[in-house]
């Protein structure tokens, strides 16, 4: 996680988190009185496409992007609550699990690390990703909200986890076919801005995916598991009591430990290789 860091000494990926968190934020906050899935906490969001392709784009700077322009669409949106400080966490994921895994599924060929999706096997890398950093994003979020009483995990995973996917998988790919080429023909594309020594190298890359994987996924189907079924708590209903609370928050710990674990396993460095070369 080295270049989530080292990215603040760079003038350009600073301007990019800037950029990042304006665009997402401008989008966000009309759709705030639009269709409301739970009131004070999520709405119908098709600004989520953003994080994923600015995290492969822009690298950290799109990660960090993400996390403040949806704190800043919480304040302007009148949302901002005890879930915006777990939504700046959540929201950094998506962008961040998009750019750490690009290179580390095998699915990207080595002669062309280009972050867009123009072959089959970057869609399939693009779907994965997408899946899992929108998964990332829910349990962070619902896990929180859980143990905070606002909100049932069963509720919110399944609904963050569905909104995020939905906007990423169908705007996603035609967006970044679209702003891929002028990114990159502009020189801001993460890889051309930092330095490879300023990347972390990470380890067991491979291992680090699938942890990921593991963690996001397994994370909400356990913690969906447990709420609806073992404990009782109702799928579309508020409220839980103090014995479903605690099966969640034991259930998804491990798994959002294993989400923090992949992600200093994960580098970033292989992206690099052909534009280095």
């Amino acid at each position: 996680m080295k270049e989530v860091v080292s990215m603040w000494k760079n003038t350009r990926m600073i301007i990019l988190v800037a950029l990042s968190a304006a665009i997402y934020a401008a989008v966000l906050i009309p759709f705030k009185g639009g269709i409301v899935l739970i009131p004070g906490i999520t709405e119908v969001r098709p600004a989520n496409v953003f994080p994923v392709i600015f995290g492969l784009m822009f690298g950290p700077a799109g990660a960090w992007g993400a996390a403040i322009g949806n704190t800043i669409g919480d304040m302007f949106g009148g949302t901002l609550g005890w879930g915006s400080l777990f939504g700046f966490f959540g929201n950094f994921y998506l962008g961040f699990v998009a750019y750490k895994m690009w290179g580390a599924l095998g699915l990207v060929p080595a002669d062309d690390v280009s972050q867009t999706v123009n072959s089959w096997r970057k869609v399939a890398a693009y779907v994965i990703i997408t899946i899992v950093a929108a998964a990332a994003c829910a349990i962070i979020i619902a896990w929180y909200l859980d143990l905070t009483g606002i909100v049932p995990f069963a509720m919110l995973g399944i609904m963050i986890t569905v909104n995020n996917a939905i906007a990423e998988l169908i705007l996603g790919p035609p967006l970044l076919l679209l702003l891929y080429p002028r990114i990159k023909k502009w020189g801001l594309i993460w890889t051309d801005i930092m330095d490879k020594e300023d990347v972390s190298r990470g380890f067991a890359k491979n291992i680090g995916a699938l942890l990921m994987i593991v963690g996001a996924i397994g994370g909400l189907v356990v913690g969906l598991g447990i709420s609806t079924g073992l404990y009782g708590q109702q799928l579309f209903q508020f409220g839980v009591g103090d014995t479903a609370q605690v099966g969640v928050w034991l259930g998804v710990l491990p798994f959002l430990a294993l989400i923090v674990i992949a992600s200093f396993m994960l580098s970033g460095q292989e992206q690099f290789v052909e534009e280095a070369d």
